[in-house]
């Protein structure tokens, strides 16, 4: 192998460890209030979504049809999930606001406790999940979320997924007040 295939391929390697390690861009608009989640999803909300594996060579495309109650210090948040292929799935977190006002997230498939703080307009929230994978084998995998606010009405999650640090699929939602 030539020096300069060499240094190519070297130049490719360094590139791809460095995207890697990325987490989602929030590109705000001008002019918009941070989000607060306990008043933006309080009542319901719907979102269109897509998750893309390219290692995987998974692509879905969901609807889901949230639910919020918010209590002064926890906002319970059912998600009812809806897949291109009709599968159907159900979640609900639980974000409870801590003193600092950051939040602790729970919900059945996460593993520990996810942790959720504002970001300037911006949300963010890092936590494991377990995933159930094609062939019914069940992982653990990485979500780095970002929801930036675009409007009062609309906020757009988006989500790095990743296994032992490198990344295997995205996730995007735009969310909807209804």
């Amino acid at each position: 192998m030539t020096n300069i295939r060499r240094a190519v391929l070297a130049g490719l390697a360094a590139a791809l460890v460095s995207a890697c390690m990325t987490t989602p861009e929030a590109t705000i608009p001008p002019r918009v209030e941070p989000l607060a989640l306990e008043t933006f999803f309080a009542g319901h909300t719907v979102g269109e979504g897509r998750f893309e594996s390219g290692i995987a060579g998974v692509e879905r495309t969901f609807t889901v049809k949230t639910t919020g109650t918010w209590d002064g210090r926890t906002l319970t948040l059912r998600e009812d999930f809806v897949f291109s292929d009709g599968a159907r799935d159900s979640k609900t977190w639980r974000f409870t606001r801590q003193k600092d006002g950051s939040y602790r997230g729970t919900r059945g498939d996460v593993v520990g406790v996810a942790d959720v703080w504002q970001d300037g307009e911006t949300v963010r929230l890092s936590y494991l999940a377990e995933v159930i994978g094609k062939a019914g084998r069940k992982r653990t995998l990485t979500f780095e979320d970002v929801l930036v606010p675009q409007s009062a009405s609309v906020v757009v999650n988006k989500a790095v997924v990743s296994k032992y640090g490198f990344p295997v699929g995205t996730v995007e939602v735009v969310f909807r007040k209804r």
